[in-house]
């Protein structure tokens, strides 16, 4: 019996391609990433993130039998360092990862789809996760993006990890919140800082 490429057996599971996928180690597009906190009901001690990437031209089916293409997609971690009270600030890289022939296809060109961070009080599991979000044509752009929170959820004491991803426009909020919003704005800066 000959062996088929299409098979179960020699179908690629994701968690198989994940492992395979490289950062790349010498990338050449720089960006800082700065958030702003305005208006907080207190402090925002804790920021974390991650960078998402996908290779839109390589595509593979993890389950032939659902027969669902998928491109192969990987994150990285943000560092962020406190710049001050209400300011932190990372490096990120939009060639992060490594363009590579991952499938036996050829190429995969890997691309940013998003930069994604959070804010916390303290960091505890309790602390409302801040979510405050860049896509990739904003990050290419230089244009930031400015998210608004409800002030009454802060620090947060749900042991579920509560997240709010805020809005980016302030009158989605009902006329008796519009006075107890803060805000985090997210600035992507080409170059090194």
């Amino acid at each position: 019996m000959t062996s088929d490429k299409s098979s179960p057996d020699s179908a690629p599971s994701t968690a198989e391609l994940e492992a395979k996928y490289k950062r790349n180690p010498a990338p050449k597009q720089p960006y800082q990433i700065v958030l702003s906190v305005k208006d907080a009901p207190g402090p925002l001690t804790k920021a974390e993130g991650f960078i998402r990437y996908e290779a839109p031209d390589c595509s593979y089916v993890p389950d032939p039998i659902a027969g669902v293409r998928m491109h192969p997609s990987h994150t990285l971690p943000i560092e962020y360092s406190k710049v001050d009270e209400n300011t932190f600030a990372a490096t990120i890289y939009a060639d992060g990862m490594l363009d590579e022939d991952y499938l036996g296809k050829g190429i995969c060109n890997w691309q940013l789809m998003s930069v994604n961070s959070s804010l916390r009080a303290t960091g505890a599991k309790t602390d409302v996760g801040y979510v405050a979000n860049l896509l990739a044509d904003e990050v290419n752009a230089q244009k930031a993006r400015t998210n608004y929170y409800v002030k009454y959820e802060y620090p947060g004491d749900d042991p579920s990890e509560l997240i709010d991803i805020g809005k980016t426009d302030p009158s989605g909020y009902r006329a008796e919140l519009q006075g107890q919003l803060f805000t985090i704005t997210s600035t992507p800066k080409a170059g090194m800082p």
